[in-house]
């Protein structure tokens, strides 16, 4: 596959893209969004056959849970996202994925990732209706993905830049009987426009008679995805994730997790949090360690808390959900390790005298990069005279 990001300000040229006079040319029966362009030497192949439906299969590391992905026209997105945002509950947070800054890559350059951001927990219908504005704009342009999801759930809608539209969910009769309803059948073999050499477009290079109807009014500012985009983040105050930070728990695995916390009297564990933000309250400690760490030895310790938790509840999962939470946290782990001085001392919290799966490694020292304050308590608990 063979993908170009063009200079956005430049596409004009790109016209002849969309021409399908060519009888030898394999046009669609349904639409597609004019942000995703597939070659005509493309569309002349023998085996570009493209039809309505959705395929799905169990998720590598979820079995309990699918990904479905749908090729369906883009008229009738708009209502199929509408109804299959049931999928992620009356609760949910928007996932906004683009390019912050102008893309001008050459053929051969390194392709430039897109940002992910990520809305907080909202009512569902609040954020249809948030984005009902910016909807064809969204679906559209081809340098902008986006969707709802539910991490509690498992669950997440997206309609990627690829213009390919994914559910991940483990309610898959429900799933099936939305896309049934909306006239979709299932294929043992989808192939999507992507699959094939294109080129991605942005709504501000197109002519107006290139554009979809609902858009022909809109001047070059509203269709530039850099504004709406921007918009959008700010109008669901949304914030920055990274590709480490994409992680799937589906429903069961969340519901025995949570269940076995709630279980420790100890913990205090509140029924509403969400043990993945426990994951990135663990990658935040240790990146401030990594950058110095300014608090007393109180804080210091809830940091290894954290770990703690999180190594309890590794000890009681199964053998692959245990595996995969080590390896989100793997990177920081290896971090933190390499942050340790006096490693044959132990710092004790409250729960470090609970038998784990493993040697506690954040107990052995303290990290090297420490304020006062922390250095001042130490000396206070005779850390530097004998063990603590």
């Amino acid at each position: 596959m063979v993908i170009l990001f063009w200079d956005l300000c430049d596409l004009s040229h790109s016209a002849n893209l969309f021409s399908f006079g060519d009888a030898n040319v394999i046009t669609l029966p349904f639409s597609q969004p004019c942000g995703l362009s597939v070659w005509t030497s493309e569309r002349c192949r023998p085996d570009f056959q493209l039809h309505q439906g959705f395929c799905y299969s169990p998720l590598e590391e979820c079995k309990d849970a699918f990904r479905f992905a749908v090729l369906t026209d883009s008229n009738t997105l708009p209502q199929l996202i509408h109804d299959c945002a049931a999928l992620v509950s009356e609760e949910s947070f928007f996932v906004l994925e683009y390019y912050p800054d102008k893309v001008t890559l050459a053929q051969n350059d390194t392709p430039v990732e897109p940002t992910v951001f990520y809305s907080p927990y909202m009512p569902t219908e609040d954020i249809l209706t948030l984005i009902e504005p910016y909807l064809s704009r969204l679906i559209h342009d081809g340098f902008v993905g986006f969707g709802l999801a539910n991490s509690r759930l498992g669950a997440e809608l997206f309609y990627s830049e690829e213009k390919a539209f994914t559910c991940f969910t483990a309610n898959h009769i429900r799933t099936m009987n939305i896309l049934a309803h909306h006239g979709l059948h299932y294929r043992k073999e989808l192939l999507f426009p992507a699959d094939f050499a294109h080129d991605h477009l942005s709504l501000v290079s197109l002519t107006e008679p290139q554009l979809p109807a609902d858009l022909s009014g809109f001047d070059s500012r509203q269709l530039d995805y850099i504004t709406f985009c921007g918009e959008l983040v700010e109008l669901f105050d949304m914030q920055p994730t990274t590709s480490s930070d994409d992680f799937f728990l589906s429903c069961k695995e969340q519901d025995s997790i949570e269940t076995f916390l709630s279980c420790q009297p100890d913990l205090n564990w509140n029924g509403d949090e969400e043990f993945i933000n426990l994951l990135l309250d663990w990658k935040d400690f240790v990146n401030e360690c990594c950058q110095g760490f300014n608090g007393t030895l109180d804080d210091y310790r809830q940091g290894l808390k954290i770990r703690d938790i999180i190594d309890r509840v590794i000890d009681q999962s199964s053998t692959d959900t245990g595996e995969k939470l080590l390896r989100f946290i793997a990177e920081a782990d290896a971090l933190f390790r390499c942050q340790l001085i006096e490693t044959s001392k132990q710092m004790a919290t409250e729960s470090s005298s609970d038998t784990g799966r493993q040697q506690r490694f954040w107990h052995c020292g303290v990290v090297r990069n420490h304020g006062s304050m922390l250095r001042r308590d130490l000396i206070r608990r005779g850390w530097y005279s004998h063990h603590s």
